[in-house]
């Protein structure tokens, strides 16, 4: 292949990375952000010309331009002096206030009445702040401590005064890996908080991280220059003594009083409960309801707490042998507790995730039973005892993760089903659950936005997404192919990506594109940027452009099936998903010849980095590539939360054996080891501790550090993609890397689940 010819192809695979899609896709999905207290939502569409806001009336079953954008346009150009494009406003989110609409430009929030016009700036644009629902209160920190600014007078005033250092309001465990990306975005996480629905209350937590040893790391090219800094935070790790501890408070937004939640401080380690959605108001704004367990989450416990009072009840208790879920979602929670005092509760105590219904009389009924997945409680009517849900595997012969759109009794019974259009049901309920939006979907078919009622009914019809653009770039989608695990039993789904220009007389190397966590599945059954946070962001596209033939297998240990297969990876331990991947190809090449099995190569990131840096040490015979970025090569000093809660306490599990260092000797390929230098997630030690080992063994391989990149790897993203690239190409492909450099990728917030795929 000539250079010319790989360079056109590097071209192509760059106009395919993820960042990108946003312009090949319009309107990909609706994401509705639903006004408190309403019926009513408002959303960001992308049109042939630009962008427009659009208003959603749920309950009048209307859909309308969210003001007159020419004359906003016209009254913003004449505030700022400069002009202003109404298809292009300088701003993407907004609120809604008094038949006005406020948003931050610059510096400033701006106030742009939708009677007259008049745009007025309507103070500073205070970044770190947490806004009570009506916008009157914004709460923000301190130093250690929490203060209140009363939006109308710009008075401020503290709420605490004894906030310390690891002893601190409102913040993420220092171990939740967002230290370095603030530090690296120029900006901060503002206070965790739950606000009531009235704006009068709000509840977070103080985290107690005093006990916990220090992890270390070295900027070593500071951005400003100079010597070296140095970063030390606190971080828990497997069989540590303490792990960060959480107690919640209740402020008062008037009078500043606060209420401590009467109840033992509980285990915190990694994400808060905030930022879960794991800790709730009800609708009336008088009881507060959060999810807690032990250490190893084998125990899962519902509190309650009043607010008035700070006191404690604890509503239901459930455990396991293995790890209680909240749901079959990492960041969800499936769990209602009704007006009546009864609790809809998700549990896989089946071996199947289904709803319960826990009743005031202590009796425990089921509302949903069988061989097949709960996925979400879309909304509860009371009144009617109806739950509509969306649930996966149900119907015979059909794809096993796809969502459809079901109903049941409270008191279960016969089950109705909604929807039956083989299309993925992604939603996004109201407060009330009276009305959601319904994202539908497939990996072949773009999205279709549709606003339902609570029985199912669609209401709206809201955007079709147009993928045209996409489409034309040479974007295929994936073939999607059921084959057994390595038991020859288990049925395993894959996703399978012909390369570019396909030619069954050809041969082609594969790529195994792997993330074997129990918490995020790998094959994608959405259409590129349809939604949902279940699925790993996607390269096969990418190295197909490249000329790859490129795989993606959820084998046993991923999440979204029954428990069994979720708790495999713990269960039998030792990396033996790599023996599900390696099955897997192996039938897929049954019947697809041009899958050439003497070049196979494996990638992946973080938990990805981990397996495929196993899998070459593991099947050392079967793949010859691997590039490891950011992985988690030894769970003895990642998180204490992953390792114990996912594998278990480290007296149970030998971490030892499941570590890559214990696999050293047996690397014969090309290996590449790629981490962040400023990783405060999972650390660089992992990687150089494994680096440690190979050179023990007296190994050849590669390493690449990035200066200032933390996990998510958007410091020189652009860089290290492209050695990637260069690094299949030269050595699975067997050609030479074209001098070509990929445009700088933006250091932009919103696209941080976006940037891993290329």
């Amino acid at each position: 292949m000539t250079t010319p010819e790989l360079a056109e192809r590097y071209a192509r695979a760059e106009a395919l990375l993820p960042h990108k899609l946003n312009d090949l896709i319009r309107t990909p999905r609706v994401r509705p952000n639903w006004i408190r207290h309403t019926e009513t939502f408002w959303y960001r569409n992308k049109t042939p010309e630009g962008s427009e806001f659009v208003f959603v009336d749920a309950a009048a079953g209307q859909r309308r331009p969210a003001f007159d954008h020419a004359r906003l346009a016209e009254a913003l150009g004449e505030l700022t002096g400069e002009p202003v494009d109404p298809v292009a406003l300088p701003f993407s989110a907004l609120e809604f206030h008094d038949n006005a609409v406020r948003f931050v430009l610059g510096e400033q929030r701006i106030e742009v009445s939708l009677d007259t016009y008049t745009a007025t700036v309507h103070g500073p644009a205070h970044s770190g702040e947490s806004l009570s629902p009506d916008g009157r209160w914004a709460v923000g920190f301190r130093g250690y401590d929490l203060c209140i600014r009363d939006t109308a007078t710009d008075a401020e005033r503290l709420l605490t005064t004894d906030g310390a250092q690891a002893y601190t309001y409102a913040s993420m465990p220092e171990a939740g890996g967002f230290l370095v990306m603030q530090e690296n975005l120029g900006f901060r996480m503002p206070p965790l908080i739950a606000w009531s629905p009235d704006s009068k209350r709000f509840v977070t937590h103080r985290l107690d991280q005093r006990a916990l040893d220090l992890m270390h790391l070295v900027r070593s090219a500071p951005f400003d220059g100079g010597r070296p800094k140095p970063m030390s935070y606190r971080y828990a790790m497997p069989g540590d003594a303490s792990v960060s501890m959480a107690e919640y408070f209740v402020f008062e937004a008037d009078t500043g009083a606060v209420t401590r939640a009467d109840c033992e401080p509980f285990p915190m380690p990694f994400l808060s409960t905030i930022l879960r959605g794991h800790i709730w108001w009800n609708e009336a704004g008088t009881r507060i309801r959060w999810l807690a367990g032990d250490r190893t989450e084998r125990t899962a416990r519902l509190y309650e707490c009043e607010p008035e009072t700070g006191a404690v009840t604890e509503l239901l208790e459930e455990s396991s042998d293995t790890t209680v879920q909240y749901g079959p979602d990492f960041l969800g929670r499936t769990v209602h507790v009704l007006a009546s005092g009864e609790v809809l509760w998700w549990s896989e105590r089946s071996g199947w995730g289904h709803l319960y219904l826990y009743r005031t009389d202590g009796t425990v009924g089921a509302v949903t039973s069988g061989d097949w997945l709960v996925r979400a409680i879309v909304g509860v009517d009371e009144q009617r005892r109806q739950v509509v849900f969306t649930a996966s595997g149900r119907e015979p012969g059909t794809d096993v993760y796809l969502q459809e759109l079901y109903s049941v009794s409270l008191d279960g019974g016969e089950i109705t089903a909604l929807t039956a259009d083989g299309l993925d049901h992604d939603t996004h309920p109201s407060s009330s659950g009276r009305f959601f939006v319904d994202v539908m979907s497939r990996f072949d078919t773009p999205a279709v936005s549709v606003l339902r009622d609570a029985s199912g009914a669609v209401v709206l019809e809201l955007e079709t997404a147009d993928a045209s653009a996409l489409y034309a770039a040479g974007f295929t989608p994936a073939e999607r192919v059921v084959v057994k695990a390595a038991d020859g039993v288990t049925d395993i789904y894959c996703a399978l990506y012909k390369p570019f220009g396909f030619d069954p007389d050809e041969k082609y190397p594969v790529l195994d594109e792997i993330y074997p966590g129990p918490q995020a599945s790998s094959a994608p059954l959405r259409f590129p940027l349809s939604g949902g946070v279940t699925t790993v962001a996607q390269s096969g596209t990418v190295f197909a452009a490249l000329g790859f033939a490129v795989v993606a297998i959820d084998g046993r240990g991923t999440p979204l099936r029954h428990k069994a297969f979720q708790d495999h990876a713990r269960l039998a331990g030792d990396g033996q998903y790599i023996d599900d991947h390696v099955a897997a190809i192996r039938q897929l090449a049954e019947t697809r010849p041009w899958l050439d099995l003497d070049r196979v190569g494996i990638f992946g990131h973080s938990g990805g980095g981990y397996a495929s840096a196993r899998a070459i040490l593991q099947e050392p015979g079967f793949y010859r590539v691997a590039v490891s970025s950011a992985g988690d090569h030894d769970d003895r000093i990642y998180h204490a939360m992953w390792g114990e809660k996912y594998y278990g306490p480290a007296d149970e599990f030998d971490f030892e054996a499941h570590a890559n260092v214990s696999l050293a000797g047996n690397l014969e390929g090309k290996l590449l080891l790629i981490h962040g230098e400023m990783d405060d997630n999972v650390t660089p030690h992992l990687t150089m501790r494994l680096a440690d080992a190979l050179m023990a063994a007296n190994k050849d391989f590669d390493l690449l550090i990035v200066p200032n990149a933390d996990h998510s790897m958007l410091v020189h993203a652009a860089y290290w993609m492209r050695r990637r690239w260069d690094y299949f190409v030269r050595h699975l492909m067997g050609a030479t890397p074209p001098d070509y450099r990929i445009a700088d990728i933006p250091l932009d917030p919103e696209r941080l689940g976006e940037l891993l795929g290329g």
